[in-house]
């Protein structure tokens, strides 16, 4: 009675070397394009919007007025009413696409963040825009009434972000590295056994 070996597994040397090769492969890849990839910065400011007397009513309200203009600050309508300067060469399309808006209702706050490839340029946009719906709602019968009145103010302007939020090289190497190692690895074991059989 013949009894038919079972495939032996690649050995754990070639695991482990061919692992690493293709791990420092992928690593100076993914470094290669980190480098000269176009970084993307992103800076986020907001505008507080708080009735001066916080019950149920002025509370629901306020919450409602928070989610309304964040839609607005999100559109091209809203882009097109900042001037030519404060939008540093963006068209209205580009700011649309560059701004995110969104309504926190339980703090009461529009947030706005941009992702630009001009760190400064993303800072400004914000705090213009946040500068802009500040100047919107301030109007005097929104403010001036004691009781009904809303408390408006832009909170922690946007600096000029230091690192980008894209590439990140500290990120992409590891994940480069791990994902050659583990491509690799699967190669090796659905190769081997085909290369066992041609050399037998």
């Amino acid at each position: 009675m013949n009894i038919v070996d079972s495939p032996r597994p690649p050995p754990f040397r070639l695991y482990m070397v061919g692992g690493v090769a293709a791990a420092l492969i992928a690593a100076a890849i993914a470094l290669v394009v980190a480098l000269i990839a176009t970084p993307i910065y992103r800076a986020e400011t907001s505008v507080s919007i708080r009735p001066r007397i916080s019950d149920l009513g002025s509370a629901e309200a306020a919450a409602r007025l928070v989610q309304n203009y964040a839609v607005w600050v999100d559109s091209k309508a809203y882009a097109a009413r900042l001037s030519e300067k404060q939008r540093d060469g963006l068209t209205e399309a580009a700011i649309v696409q560059n701004v995110r808006a969104r309504g926190d209702s339980d703090r009461m706050l529009v947030i706005i963040q941009s992702e630009d490839s001009d760190a400064a340029r993303a800072a400004s946009t914000v705090n213009n825009l946040a500068d802009l719906l500040v100047a919107e709602i301030a109007i005097p019968e929104r403010v001036s009434d004691p009781v009904r009145g809303l408390e408006i103010d832009v909170i922690d302007r946007a600096p000029v972000p230091g690192s980008a939020v894209w590439p990140r090289i500290e990120l992409a190497l590891p994940l480069a590295a791990m994902l050659g190692f583990g491509l690799s690895s699967a190669a090796i074991w659905l190769i081997w056994p085909m290369v066992r059989l041609r050399s037998e």
